[in-house]
C-alpha cells in the first residue's frame, strides 16, 4: 500500500518519488555489472570556496566520473558527475556538484530522494585497448571530455557517504521549502580495476558553467572499474546556509 487517505489528508507510508498515487521509484537504488571511469584531481582552495555549501568542510580530492550503469530498475543507463571530498561533524563523503544522465526516471529519483543535482545529458564513449576517450554533452556541447591511459591494476578509493544539497524553491519564488544537507551510504563491490594517467577538459555553457566552477591543483590519476553499486536511503544531517 502506497498511502493512507483519511479525513486529515494523505499519510505516506513509504519513501516515494512524486506523484503520490503512481510513484516512479522508491530506494535503495542498485546497479550491477557496471563500468565506471574516473579522473581524480586535487581542487584548489578557491574552487572549494565556490562550490561547497556551508556547513560542509573541504576534503582533499575530487573526481569526475562517467558510468554505464547496468541492471537498474529502468534498464541500462549512462550517468556522469563531478564530486569533491567533504566533512561535516562525524560524516565523511563526497559532495556532488553536478550530475547528468540519459534516463529521465533516474534523474527524477536522484533529485527527489537524495537531492542529487541531476540534469539531462548525452554521452560518447570509446575504448581501444587501454585508451579510453569519452564525452558528456549538454545541449550538444561537450561540457566534459575524458582521456584516460590505463597502465596497470588500480585500487578503489573509499568515497564514504554521498552528500548533497537537497534544495526545493518555494512556490512564491522568494525562498526555499527545502534546503537541507543529506547523507546516504554508498556500497561498492569492485570486481576489477585499472589505473593510469588521465586528462579532464571542462567547457562552459549557460546551463553548465563547469570551467568557471572548477580549478585543479593537479590531476592525480585516471581509472576504470567494473562495479556493483547500491545507493542506500539516508538522512538529513544539517540545514544548508544559503
Amino acid at each position: 500500500m502506497l498511502c493512507v487517505v483519511n479525513g486529515s489528508g494523505i499519510r505516506l507510508t513509504k519513501q516515494l518519488t512524486m506523484p503520490v498515487y503512481k510513484p516512479w521509484f522508491q530506494g535503495p537504488l542498485r546497479y550491477t555489472d557496471s563500468e565506471m571511469i574516473q579522473v581524480i584531481f586535487q581542487p584548489t582552495k578557491e574552487c572549494y570556496e565556490r562550490i561547497l555549501p556551508k556547513p560542509l568542510k573541504p576534503g582533499l580530492l575530487g573526481g569526475a566520473y562517467l558510468a554505464q550503469f547496468r541492471n537498474s530498475p529502468w534498464g541500462d543507463l549512462w550517468e556522469s558527475a563531478i564530486v569533491v571530498q567533504c566533512l561535516y561533524e562525524a560524516y565523511f563523503g563526497v559532495y556532488c556538484v553536478t550530475m547528468h544522465t540519459d534516463n529521465i526516471v533516474s534523474m527524477t529519483a536522484h533529485r527527489e530522494i537524495w537531492g542529487f543535482p541531476s540534469k539531462p545529458g548525452k554521452f560518447k564513449y570509446t575504448r581501444k585497448e587501454n585508451r579510453i576517450k569519452a564525452q558528456v554533452l549538454s545541449n550538444k556541447v561537450p561540457i566534459m571530455k575524458f582521456d584516460i591511459n590505463l597502465e596497470g591494476p588500480g585500487e578503489w578509493i573509499d568515497t564514504g557517504d554521498t552528500i548533497n544539497l537537497k534544495i526545493i524553491p518555494s512556490v512564491d519564488g522568494e525562498s526555499y521549502d527545502v534546503h537541507h544537507i543529506t547523507a546516504a551510504k554508498l556500497d561498492f563491490v569492485i570486481h576489477e580495476g585499472q589505473a593510469g594517467n588521465g586528462k579532464l577538459a571542462l567547457q562552459n555553457t549557460e546551463d553548465d558553467p563547469l570551467a568557471d566552477l572548477f580549478e585543479f591543483e593537479s590531476i592525480v590519476a585516471g581509472t576504470w572499474f567494473r562495479v556493483d553499486l547500491t545507493t542506500n536511503l539516508g538522512k538529513t544531517i544539517a540545514k544548508a546556509e544559503l
